[in-house]
């Protein structure tokens, strides 16, 4: 029993990195600050910042190319942009 409690455990610690690699879902939508509410902006706000950490993870242990991994960015950082530039409307509409 021992043995097998072992064995189990010793795999499960070295398969875990390769799990742990795994590119995020497709991105949040991002709504429309014209006809958004608060509640729906700060879903997205949670959202996002989660899908922005998982692909940072992601682009760290991923076996791209550095030419892919700096195309990776820019999306990333486009796609951040994009969020930040509806929370600034967001934020002007409501006042």
């Amino acid at each position: 029993m021992k043995k097998l409690l072992s064995a189990l455990c010793f795999s499960a610690v070295f398969s875990a990195p390769v799990f742990a690699c795994s590119e995020p879902a497709s991105k949040p939508e991002i709504p429309d600050p014209k006809t958004a509410v608060t509640a729906q902006m700060v879903k997205s706000n949670n959202e996002v910042k989660a899908y922005v950490k998982a692909q940072e993870e992601y682009l760290n242990c991923s076996k791209m190319s550095s030419s892919e991994k700096r195309r990776a960015e820019k999306e990333l950082i486009a796609y951040a942009d994009q969020f930040n530039s509806a929370i600034r409307e967001f934020k002007l509409a409501s006042n």
